[in-house]
């Protein structure tokens, strides 16, 4: 917070220990900047506001609004084509271009490959192209690239549309992500990242029972319908939301042209995402191995069929829960349990010799995965500066992202040699190494903890507030 001050008020240190000195005591911000603060911004140039009252922070707004809920809506269904398609193609190539197993595959992975250099690239520019602009063009291309998945009159070039597929579905999930971290209220950003995740796991159950049915008929046809139908409706919602747009400083256009790691990736949202990828990573090893799993062990019953109905359950019901809790308590008391909750399924899921072992760790798994996906991303919005959500946002996914990618080649390397047991217990000692990085990381410093969140989050409105006099006094002065 104190560095967020002196980049953005061009405060020395002293000055700003001084603000956040006087913020902190009953969490107000003061009608007038301190003496310290108020010398440094004169010395300046500036346009002082020593004598000019500074609005205090802005009433809490409802978390539920017409641009909320389509944002909600939008984001099931985009993830919703994703799933289904993600199923889809597999089986699609393996039918019309004769290919393998490990080619077929390829499709699904490209996409992944789109997505993440997508996200990469969105989150950076996201703010100087515009958040509706760009939610408009990536669902644009979203729906366009339907059209194309029956008309690949090759493997090669159907690998093409998937791979981008991938970048419109990351340009369009990135910005919907960015718009409704602008649309919540920061005091309520636990929950409204809860519900707005949930469209995640409604569209991990509807997706995939969608593609299980169609290519079970092999309908591949009716399949490309029924997202294309999904995805113009993605459109036509995303043309109905109003993005709250950040003005950009005449400085921040100079800075676009240089490339570096920090502009790329939030360096307060890196520590936060890391925790998210191990949950990826152990996430990844139920997802990818799951049926060969309960087939190696004979568990073929409802601990396998309705594994994945009872870890959304729980997935669905922790997630506005856990939010709540965020935004009350802190981070601290969602991401411990939450990780804790991972090691206990992946203990569970690898000692299974049932179908009721296998339904408690996917309750288990539905927990803490759920938790940590939703309470991840809220915390990674908020370490950053408000000028740094968008890049924030691609921040979290990219990790998340990569870490389910990757787990199922790293931890499934060991199958052969040790068993799928091993694999899952090895993911559970996984999330135990998260618990411990994130004390070191995040916890030991406090950066959690309710009242230092609250200072924080008011600090960031104050710096909203003078970032905005600035754009003004810039946008007055070239009149």
């Amino acid at each position: 917070m104190k560095e967020d001050l002196q980049l953005e008020f061009g405060l020395d240190e002293a000055a700003a220990t001084e603000l956040i000195a006087e913020t902190s005591p009953h969490l107000i911000i003061p009608r007038r900047l301190p003496h310290a603060a108020a010398h440094a911004l004169s010395e300046r140039k500036e346009p002082a506001i020593m004598s000019a009252a500074i609005a205090p922070a802005a009433k809490a707004e409802s978390l539920w609004n017409r641009n909320y809920l389509l944002t909600i809506g939008v984001n099931l269904l985009v993830y919703t084509v994703h799933f289904l398609l993600m199923l889809w193609s597999t089986a699609y190539a393996m039918e019309h271009f004769d290919a393998s197993i490990g080619l077929a595959g390829l499709a699904s992975g490209l996409f992944i490959v789109g997505a993440l250099f997508s996200r990469i690239v969105s989150g950076r520019f996201i703010d100087f192209v515009g958040r509706r602009r760009m939610f408009l063009a990536g669902s644009a291309l979203f729906f366009l690239m339907i059209l194309f998945y029956l008309v690949a009159p090759t493997l090669a070039l159907f690998n093409i549309v998937r791979f981008i597929h991938g970048v419109s579905f990351g340009m369009t999930s990135t910005a919907a992500s960015t718009i409704v971290a602008a649309i919540i209220p920061l005091k309520k950003m636990g929950q409204g990242i809860g519900y707005f995740t949930l469209g995640v796991t409604i569209a991990s159950a509807i997706g995939p029972f969608l593609a299980m049915n169609i290519t079970a008929a092999h309908a591949f046809t009716l399949g490309i319908e029924i997202v294309g139908a999904l995805a113009a409706c993605i459109f036509l919602f995303a043309l109905t939301i109003k993005a709250p747009e950040r003005n950009i400083l005449p400085q921040e256009k100079e800075d676009l042209k240089k490339i570096s790691f920090n502009r790329f990736f939030s360096m307060r949202a890196l520590g936060i995402s890391f925790i998210a990828l191990m949950g990826g990573v152990c996430y990844s090893t139920v997802l990818s191995f799951l049926g060969a799993y309960t087939n190696s062990i004979g568990v073929t019953g409802i601990g396998a069929t309705c594994f994945f109905l009872c870890f959304a359950a729980t997935s669905f019901i922790s997630r506005p829960l856990t939010g709540f809790l965020l935004d009350k308590r802190g981070g601290n008391v969602v991401v411990y349990p939450a990780l804790l909750s991972m090691a206990i399924a992946m203990a569970i899921i690898a000692t299974a010799s049932g179908d009721i072992a296998m339904l408690i760790g996917a309750l288990f798994l539905g927990l803490g995965y759920g938790t940590i996906t939703a309470s991840c991303h809220a915390l990674a919005v908020h370490c950053a500066p408000m000028h740094q959500v968008g890049v924030a946002t691609s921040t979290y996914f990219v990790f998340l992202d990569f870490g389910i990618g990757v787990g199922p080649y790293t931890l499934g390397s060991f199958v052969p040699a040790f068993g799928f047991s091993f694999v899952y217990f090895a993911a559970g000692v996984i999330s135990l190494i998260g618990i411990v990085l994130y004390y070191i990381l995040l916890a030991r410093r406090g950066l959690f903890t309710r009242s230092r969140m609250d200072r924080t989050s008011q600090a960031k409105e104050l710096i909203a507030e003078r970032r905005q006099h600035f754009y003004e006094e810039a946008l007055a002065a070239s009149r």
